[in-house]
């Protein structure tokens, strides 16, 4: 019984650091993000901007995100002439169940081109009390760094969509 009581403890101290992850993020990390990735597309000359998910409660997203642009791809047909939209990349930090927060990558793609969607990368799973100025910086550099291999790298090029 004694081993019971101690699981019984850890179980109770995990629903409380749940709580403790949650409102550390409602009132400290979402607005710290909120903030800084602003910071960030008002200081860089870049088609971006920062947003939030916030549809589900508790499962709430900060990002920052490329907007989509024409990709230069264009279509052709003798009815039809159609410009391809590149669907811009973005960096996430995302809730998880737990309270944790997930920083993730979502690849750029050439909307039609592929039959796959995005590609997702995730980059780390943190505390919200570890989203740090410092922090967030280490994964604008990583998710910069992969928008520049990714525009700059032919690696995505097999399994177009072929019209018929």
């Amino acid at each position: 019984m004694e081993t019971i009581n101690k699981l019984a403890e850890d179980y109770a101290a995990s629903l409380i650091k749940v709580q403790e992850r949650r409102k550390h993020w409602q009132l400290q990390s979402k607005p710290f993000l909120h903030k800084h990735l602003k910071e960030i597309t008002e200081k860089t000359k870049l088609n971006w901007k920062a947003g939030s998910n916030e549809t589900m409660q508790n499962l709430e997203s900060v990002f920052i995100v490329f907007d989509h642009e024409p990709s230069g791809i264009v279509e052709q047909s003798q009815f039809s002439v159609a410009q391809k939209i590149k669907i811009g990349g973005f960096l996430s930090f995302s809730q998880t169940r737990n309270g944790q927060v997930i920083a993730w990558i979502s690849f750029p793609f050439i909307d039609g081109m592929t039959e796959e969607k995005a590609k997702n990368e995730i980059l780390e799973t943190i505390e919200p009390e570890e989203l740090t100025e410092e922090s967030v910086n280490r994964f604008m550099h990583k998710f910069l760094g992969e928008m520049i291999q990714w525009e700059n790298d032919a690696r995505d090029e097999i399994g177009f969509v072929r019209h018929k």
